[in-house]
């Protein structure tokens, strides 16, 4: 039997969520063309900036691709506070014209959003709760999210947290952890911040799993650990032998500051609930420390992986 869907289209190929898409839909049996604004001439990655008027049109028509996923994004959060006409660009109008471009080609769009668009006022968030965002980043999603569920398509939204894995360069928070304490470094990390630390394998598993169900709508996929982001720095620190005693506990504005941006609010509790996933697909989802090991089993592989198939590898 042909693999559901037979060719995909993966927005955002060489980021961290994207080019786990592009493996795990690899290894079902699928077609999948990977683009990204990050590419090098012969590489596994076409050319694409989602934004840019028409290409993702003239993609949908040359490739015929059954799925879109679109996890290309600006995540910075502090950089949307300062510019947010600029990453609107991306978050909310490249998404919005992509739902209305692949409803129009009869292909499903996957659109990845936050738990951002939550304020943080209480625990475990269910998918039909009002969004009420509480940064630019957040408000950036939830418009994006709108745009794609009123887009006529039968498109699906993937709200997930705190995504972590190997990628090509170190942005994601374990990564940067991982960087600190192997540089002998003191790390500040905020105490009073709750959320669900996501392994991007897990997310990438789960995701094609609910293409391959058919799924729509919205779906909360994270991981199964409600941790703070500190106890969360001290798992990393003891599954890859590092010292957890340069990790200091911090608290937010200042504590994960970029520059001299200006601090967004983040919610202080941005925990998803996952009954929805959970009553539809097989694959479970994974606590914090599985997904920590088996980054750390994975890391030989990566790093063979990397060298070949990525721009500017190099190491942690």
């Amino acid at each position: 039997m042909a693999p559901y869907p037979e060719r995909v289209l993966v927005v955002g190929a060489a980021g961290l969520i994207g080019n786990a898409l592009a493996r795990a839909w690899g290894l079902r049996g699928a077609t999948v063309l990977g683009a990204d604004l990050r590419c090098l001439p012969g590489g596994p990655f076409a050319a694409m900036d989602v934004a840019e008027e028409g290409r993702l049109a003239s993609a949908l028509r040359e490739f015929g691709p059954g799925v879109v996923a679109l996890p290309a994004a600006n995540p910075f959060v502090d950089y949307c506070e300062a510019h947010p006409e600029e990453t609107r660009r991306v978050n909310v109008e490249a998404p919005a014209a992509a739902a209305l471009e692949c409803a129009a080609a009869g292909a499903r769009l996957v659109f990845f959003s936050s738990d951002y668009v939550f304020d943080g006022a209480k625990e475990r968030y269910a998918e039909e709760d009002p969004v009420c965002p509480i940064n630019e980043y957040g408000r950036q999603k939830a418009e994006a999210e709108r745009a794609v569920l009123a887009a006529g398509g039968r498109h699906l939204v993937v709200r997930s947290s705190g995504v972590y894995g190997w990628q090509w360069l170190p942005k994601n928070f374990v990564l940067q952890v991982l960087k600190a304490l192997g540089q002998g470094k003191r790390l500040r990390v905020p105490h009073d911040i709750r959320y669900n630390p996501t392994y991007v394998e897990n997310l990438a598993e789960v995701t094609v799993d609910l293409c391959a169900a058919r799924a729509e709508g919205v779906f909360h996929v994270v991981g199964a650990d409600r941790l703070a982001r500190d106890r969360f720095a001290r798992e990393v620190a003891d599954v890859f032998g590092l010292d957890g005693s340069l990790i200091e506990p911090a608290v937010p504005p200042g504590a994960c500051g970029r520059g001299t941006l200006p601090q967004a609010p983040r919610p202080k509790e941005s925990s998803l609930a996952t009954d929805k996933v959970r009553a539809l697909v097989r694959t479970p989802l994974w606590g914090a420390r599985l997904g920590l090991e088996d980054m750390l089993r994975q890391r030989p592989a990566w790093d063979a992986y990397a060298a070949v198939n990525l721009p500017r590898p190099g190491p942690i």
